[in-house]
């Protein structure tokens, strides 16, 4: 049955929240990484594919300029002879029946079109660009999608981007030229579509792949976690048991031992001291008698303090508003100080969480009382959305910056950061608009749950 309810507890509750919570930003990081790796891929493809469309351009360029061209270009072309003309014509119409060449330009070394499939080019001088030019009586290649904005491309206007390839070669006679050739894109198209799907689907299925076989161990991972944290929770419950037992066995020695016998020795000690001669036959021991009964009153007054702090009243049902009420207004009346509580009558929070809020206003209202000089109080204490809010501000002087690990104040605000934080919470100290200091602090109120 224990085991039961611990299952059922708000901590396990918690945990497992927790657990679906990392899982489920695990899944979804997962696609999104999915989604940009499939993007990824997209670029890579297109790059590739781009690279193998201009590599096969270059290939067919080479081709076409050195096979079929080169032969074809003699004199008798370069002099306009209709005969030799046609000859390349021909040869041409056969190539380019297919639809993947579009046309064709042979360049003489001063700009000069020796023959185009576009009639209309063939004798008029344009002025290669010098990259071009450089190809002159080579064999080298020059590959690139034009936009078809040069001089010479008002014949193509109106066919949109093409392959160009530019081939250096020299004719029959050893001239040297230079040989155009518009290659269509769809092919680099068809190629792009094909590498796309091809990576797209590869990384997207490795990934779903990696999803398949880590997903039982991330569900287990988080399985471990959640039994982890339930561990942890059980053993702190225990811890904060244990210091709860203890803290009550000190009240109650301090109570029922030393703080009696201080309250009987300050009853005692005026009895004595109206028992004792006139002053002038004994000098000075009635003065002396009254501080020593003012020390154990005020000893037993600290010691009555100290004992709360070890074990605070009881917090349980009302018992937190009336606590939280009662200690602001002593510690604030002490101090002249005007303070405000904000505070729900029926406000009731878990034992553990009663005690850690009652810790924080206790700490946060006796520094302001100890170090901010300040001249008004609020005290806000309120439940959201399963965490316990805590509020204390003042008008004071401001956050003091500690000197060292020992300087008064500082030491007690550090504990509390440290038991809050190691419950789950929050503790912030900051400045307050327009002056003064606030101390808050947030935590779920479920705590721990053994």
């Amino acid at each position: 049955m224990g085991r039961g309810r611990a299952e059922d507890s708000p901590a396990s509750t918690g945990a497992d929240d927790t657990v679906r919570s990392a899982v489920t930003r695990f899944v979804l990081l997962s696609v999104l990484a999915a989604l940009l790796l499939a993007g990824v891929a997209v670029v890579v493809a297109e790059r590739i594919a781009r690279e193998r469309a201009l590599d096969s351009a270059r290939a067919v360029g080479t081709a076409l300029a050195t096979r079929l061209v080169s032969p074809l270009v003699d004199s008798d072309l370069r002099e306009g002879d209709p005969a030799a003309r046609e000859r390349l014509a021909s040869v041409m119409r056969n190539r380019m029946q297919d639809g993947s060449i579009r046309h064709v330009k042979v360049w003489a070394a001063d700009g000069t079109v020796l023959w185009s499939n576009q009639a209309r080019l063939v004798g008029k001088r344009f002025d290669l660009p010098d990259d071009v030019r450089g190809l002159l009586g080579s064999s080298r290649a020059r590959v690139e999608v034009s936009e078809l904005s040069r001089e010479e491309n008002y014949a193509e206007q109106d066919e949109g981007p093409l392959l160009e390839v530019y081939v250096g070669a020299r004719d029959d006679d050893g001239q040297e030229m230079v040989v155009e050739a518009y290659l269509a894109t769809e092919q680099m198209e068809r190629d792009a579509e094909k590498v796309v799907v091809s990576l797209v689907g590869l990384a997207v299925g490795s990934l779903g792949m990696f999803l398949v076989v880590v997903m039982p161990l991330a569900v287990a991972l988080g399985r471990r976690v959640r039994r982890a944290e339930r561990g942890r929770a059980v053993l702190l419950r225990h811890v904060l048991l244990a210091s709860e037992l203890e803290r009550r066995r000190i009240a109650a020695a301090l109570h029922d031992g030393v703080i009696q016998d201080l309250a009987g020795l300050g009853y005692a000690l005026p009895a004595v001291a109206r028992s004792l001669p006139p002053e002038h036959e004994a000098p000075g021991v009635r003065r002396h008698l009254d501080h020593f009964t003012d020390l154990v009153r005020d000893d037993v007054t600290k010691l009555r303090r100290l004992m709360s702090d070890i074990h605070p009243p009881d917090l349980a049902g009302a018992g937190l508003a009336e606590s939280v009420q009662e200690l602001v207004a002593s510690e604030s009346a002490a101090a002249g100080v005007e303070s405000r509580v904000t505070l729900a009558p029926d406000l009731e929070l878990t034992p553990d969480a009663a005690r850690l809020a009652y810790r924080v206003v206790r700490e946060g209202v006796r520094n302001v009382v100890k170090h901010a000089g300040a001249q008004h109080l609020d005290v806000d204490v309120r439940r959201r959305d399963g965490q316990v809010l805590v509020r204390v501000c003042d008008d004071g002087r401001g956050p003091a910056r500690p000197q060292g690990d020992d300087t008064e104040g500082h030491l007690g605000l550090r504990l509390l950061h440290d038991a809050v934080h190691d419950l789950g919470g929050r503790l912030d100290l900051t400045a307050a608009s327009p002056a003064g200091t606030e101390l808050s602090a947030a935590f779920p109120e479920a705590l721990v749950t053994g």
